[in-house]
């Protein structure tokens, strides 16, 4: 008696009977990778902005008359942390995180990618396994 398992992969736009199947006999390997995952500010671009806006403004107005230089101050210094503020954060925050992905003849592995290493993850990946060395011993009895 041979019994076919079969993982599911489906994408935000498959019907609930479609995505693509995978036969757990034909999985080569799971291997653990890592990928990284950034997050960008939303307030990035906007602080950007705002800050060469005040820079502008009152760097204007620090050259109207000395007078000005004082009120301007304050400005520049908003202006500057601002500007310094959006810099930093446009590139994003970069995250390691642990994933799994499948290797099969046909495919694409990084389709195939399991993220995370919480419980579940971690016990999907196990009963893969499992599975794998089953239908191979599977086969070497058929064989012999």
């Amino acid at each position: 008696m041979t019994s076919e398992w079969v993982i599911n992969r489906k994408t935000a736009e498959d019907d609930p009977a479609g995505g693509q199947n995978l036969p757990v006999a034909q999985i080569q390997a799971v291997e653990k990778t890592v990928i990284e995952r950034r997050r960008r500010s939303p307030l990035a671009l906007p602080a950007t902005y705002a800050g060469l806006f005040l820079l502008a403004v009152f760097g204007w107005l620090a050259t109207m008359s000395s007078l000005s230089w004082w009120v301007a101050l304050p400005g520049l210094a908003l202006g500057a942390a601002l500007l310094f503020y959006g810099l930093r954060r446009m590139s994003g925050q970069g995250e390691l995180l642990d994933s799994f992905q499948i290797v099969a003849p046909g495919t694409v592995p990084e389709e195939w990618r399991v993220v995370g290493s919480h419980l579940e993850v971690i016990g999907f990946v196990e009963g893969v396994k499992t599975e794998m060395q089953r239908s191979s011993q599977q086969q070497a009895a058929l064989r012999n």
